[in-house]
């Protein structure tokens, strides 16, 4: 009995000794049938930020022109998205902070006027990088990344907005520049 007593307090000494000593970090190898490849395009410097939309895709053809032309589609209808998704979200907000004064008609006709705002600024987004491969198959892959700055966008729906008499009764220009801005700086952050 003395000596059970006696292993186990020995044993629980020692896995108190050993569990209180620095924890050492496992570096994970992977399996020798995987190889890590790096990704175009990947770094932060291709994320949006608090300055620029950014998006990044990349597409695959036979022809060189045809992988080209399907990723920048691609990249056109991420950067709309994106932009559209956070422009809702500023009208929504702004909508919120104004609710005395902005009816159900007018919070749609703002969005009608951002949708059409976005649709139109796409066209003069910039281009980041690009970089084509030719893959063993002979197929071409076309990695492009696309941007385009915040303020520009918030310049095109105030002007938009100043543009429609109707709507610009009833359009606290600051107030929504404050939205934006606050909308900006905190998906910035993410």
């Amino acid at each position: 009995m003395r000596k059970s007593l006696f292993g186990a307090l020995v044993l629980l000494v020692l896995a108190g000794a050993t569990s209180c000593g620095a924890s050492k970090k496992v570096v994970a190898t992977p399996p020798a049938d995987m190889v890590e490849e790096s990704i175009p395009l990947s770094g932060p410097q291709y994320r949006s930020d608090a300055d620029y939309y950014r998006a990044v895709q990349n597409a695959t053809s036979k022809e060189r022109s045809m992988a080209q032309k399907i990723a920048m589609q691609n990249c056109r209808q991420d950067l709309a998205a994106n932009l559209q998704a956070d422009l809702q979200q500023v009208l929504e907000n702004y909508a919120k902070n104004q609710e005395v004064r902005l009816s159900v008609e007018y919070k749609s006709q703002y969005q009608e006027l951002s949708y059409t705002v976005v649709n139109q600024q796409l066209r003069d987004v910039q281009v980041v990088e690009e970089k084509m491969f030719r893959q063993d198959d002979g197929l071409y892959r076309y990695y492009v990344c696309l941007q385009m700055p915040k303020k520009v966008i918030l310049d095109a729906v105030e002007d938009a907005i100043a543009n429609d008499a109707k709507l610009n009764l009833e359009f606290d220009r600051e107030q929504f520049r404050k939205v934006f801005q606050e909308m900006m700086a905190a998906n910035a952050q993410k």
